[in-house]
């Protein structure tokens, strides 16, 4: 008797629990299914994140391809203009000075105009070279320029070197030679660059380009691997152009490596 009366509250407990029990387990059951479900619904999400990555990285692609396309065409267009302006300059300056119509001979119509001076008249049969001298010099800059920032280092540093040439002491001289450097640095050319660099400063000491060339100098040296000869260049900058923005940048550069 003592022991169905020991024996009845527990099953009393248990019966009362069971319902709790089952409340419990069904809860625990649906949030598994909620968190299943929710795992599905990310990795869709993460399906769909991984094919619009796929279609951004081809459209930029399309972009940068068609964006070259139309850099390489403009510069073609450029660069084509600008043979034809020389074209015509050439023309200009090369055309005979006799009357048209005259049968005179191949000779006589390959002569150019003779010069004339004050003091020194020469004969009508005196064949005088005059040198081909471009009007438009601003068209070659700017191609060589826009062949460098398109990554044609070659080319633009042959067309700077062409404008060098041409016209040596010209107010923007010191800028295509500092260009040349450029081009060698792009191309990892460091040697060059700053052999270019010390040509820019002793021809143009007075050039614009002048602090850009001890900045670029320093950073050439500091690539290849002497760091003391970078940094005398970069204090030698901040000193002789205090109050540039390459002698700025200089101080940055300084200050990370001392």
């Amino acid at each position: 008797m003592k022991r169905i009366l020991i024996v009845l509250p527990i099953l009393v407990v248990f019966v009362s629990c069971a319902p709790k029990n089952q409340a419990l387990n069904k809860s625990i059951s649906s949030m598994n299914q909620e968190i299943v479900e929710l795992q599905k619904s990310i990795a869709d999400l993460k399906m769909e994140n991984d094919e619009l990555d796929r279609k951004i990285t081809v459209n930029k692609s399309k972009i940068n391809t068609n964006s070259q396309a139309i850099s390489d065409i403009n510069n073609d267009v450029t660069y084509l203009t600008n043979e034809v302006s020389m074209m015509k300059e050439r023309l200009k300056t090369s055309k005979p000075a006799g009357r048209s119509g005259d049968n005179k001979s191949m000779a006589e119509d390959n002569k150019t105009q003779k010069a004339e001076t004050g003091s020194d008249k020469q004969g009508d049969n005196q064949i005088v070279i005059i040198e081909d001298k471009f009007s438009d010099k601003g068209s070659l800059y700017s191609y060589a320029y826009e062949l460098f920032k398109s990554g044609k280092y070659y080319e633009s540093r042959k067309k700077f070197n062409e404008f060098l040439s041409l016209y040596p002491d010209d107010g923007l001289s010191d800028n295509a030679k500092y260009w040349v450097a450029e081009t060698y640095y792009s191309q990892n050319d460091y040697n060059k660059a700053i052999e270019n660099i010390k040509q820019l400063i002793n021809k143009y000491p007075d050039g614009n380009k002048v602090p850009a060339g001890y900045l670029k100098m320093g950073l050439a040296y500091n690539e290849l691997g002497n760091k003391t000869e970078a940094v005398k260049k970069l204090k030698e900058l901040t000193q002789k152009f205090p109050a540039s923005d390459a002698a700025a940048r200089a101080k940055e550069f300084l200050a990370k490596w001392e």
